[in-house]
């Protein structure tokens, strides 16, 4: 295993004393099958490399700090509203554009060393919009509900439901219509689409159980019960930004820059649509409003 730069200097130095101070007539007694000690020019061409390792260490150190400082600050809340890439605080969970992003992204990879301070992060999750859908009295064990509730924990809507399509499980389509309607309501209400949220809660709860008779050998009866669960649901808004400052290595950053082009094409699709529906109706309430008019007068 390679050793550090201190431990080999450490070590040099204990052997260039050893060699220095030891006399000359406690040389000429050494025997042949004792270790030679360290020749002089073995000496000075490790000081040398050792030297020239510093020196090569010393000007990385002046090139890092000659950069400026707003490519190597920390990361950190900024106090003005400006599209400022290192303030996380003054970030659209959309972004403005797939160019803001992916600069935001390469801004991130160059300071990946950097932590964000937890307090920005839970923050921004505070301010998003979450939307709760739940189903009741469900004729399934809890236990065996939960295993698919957690399967689907974690993914964004497009995936849990594509995973859902393939899970062996009798309820998976359940929690997939679950899903679907919470995602709908979450369309009716803001208009954020499918593709702009996580499943950030999905988890089981007991529901009121009923008592049956358990009948046992032996003339024995004990009880049973019919289990029923509850499913509780928390699809939350995708905070892009958090989750590319999350993100490791860099593949994992590209493939949220993915998810965030498709969620902002579909968001751009919606609010289309929205308008020109908008805009029909607007057309139908004049026309009609036209029609009433003319009734009007000619009934006078």
């Amino acid at each position: 295993m390679a050793q550090s730069l201190t431990s080999r200097m450490s070590r040099l130095a204990i052997s260039t004393r050893n060699m220095f101070t030891s006399s000359a007539a406690k040389t000429s007694i050494i025997s042949k099958s004792s270790p030679s000690p360290i020749s002089l020019s073995l000496l000075q061409t490790q000081l040398m490399r050792n030297t020239q390792h510093q020196q090569h260490n010393l000007s990385l150190f002046r090139s890092l700090s000659s950069i400026p400082a707003a490519q190597t600050r920390t990361i950190d809340i900024s106090s003005n509203n400006s599209p400022d890439i290192g303030a996380t605080s003054s970030l659209s969970p959309l972004l403005n554009s797939q160019a803001d992003a992916e600069n935001f992204a390469a801004f991130v990879h160059a300071n990946r060393h950097h932590k964000v301070k937890p307090f920005i992060l839970k923050r921004r999750r505070q301010n998003l919009k979450t939307y709760i859908g739940n189903e009741k009295n469900i004729r399934h064990s809890p236990w065996r509900m939960n295993l698919v509730c957690q399967f689907a924990h974690g993914l964004t809507v497009p995936e849990a439901l594509k995973q859902l399509l393939f899970c062996q499980k009798v309820k998976a389509p359940l929690v997939a219509k679950v899903i679907r309607r919470t995602a709908n309501l979450a369309d009716i209400r803001d208009g954020v689409q499918p593709s702009q949220l996580e499943v950030a809660e999905c988890f089981t709860t007991h529901g009121t159980h009923l008592k049956r008779l358990k009948i046992m050998g032996r003339g024995r009866a004990g009880k049973k019960l019919r289990r029923f669960s509850h499913i509780r649901l928390v699809l939350r808004e995708i905070d892009f930004p958090t989750k590319i400052l999350e993100a490791k290595s860099i593949n994992q950053k590209r493939k949220w820059l993915e998810r965030l082009a498709i969620a902002r094409e579909d968001y751009e699709k919606a609010r289309v649509e929205k308008e020109e529906l908008a805009e029909l109706e607007r057309l139908a309430a004049e026309v009609a409003e036209k029609q009433r008019k003319e009734k009007e007068a000619a009934k006078e």
